[in-house]
């Protein structure tokens, strides 16, 4: 799911930049070392990315972000963007049966 870059402060490049060096660029969960910036994107390497524990992208505590690879991070949101799924789909479900009533 792409990020929504208007729910995250202005700075958010700088917040995650500064979590992914402080984890030395290696994934909090699994271990692996990911690329670094300005390495070459052809190395075995995966990509690091900053993670919302709480899922709320306003919360940029750092107890609240962890630096995992994008395979540890898609995981760990999997269950939240389910939900999210499932409450747009009622939604949208609920909005056309309105529509049809009226």
């Amino acid at each position: 799911m792409p990020m929504n870059r208007a729910l995250y402060p202005i700075n958010w490049d700088e917040i995650a930049t500064a979590i992914k060096a402080a984890a030395d660029w290696r994934c909090a969960h699994c271990g692996k070392q990911c690329r670094r910036p300005g390495e070459k994107f052809d190395t075995h390497r995966r990509t690091a990315t900053t993670a919302h524990l709480n899922h709320n992208p306003a919360d940029c505590r750092a107890s609240n972000l962890r630096c995992l690879c994008a395979p540890c991070h898609l995981a760990y949101d999997a269950e939240h963007h389910k939900k999210n799924a499932a409450l747009t789909r009622l939604a949208r479900q609920q909005k056309e049966q309105n529509s049809v009533r009226t």
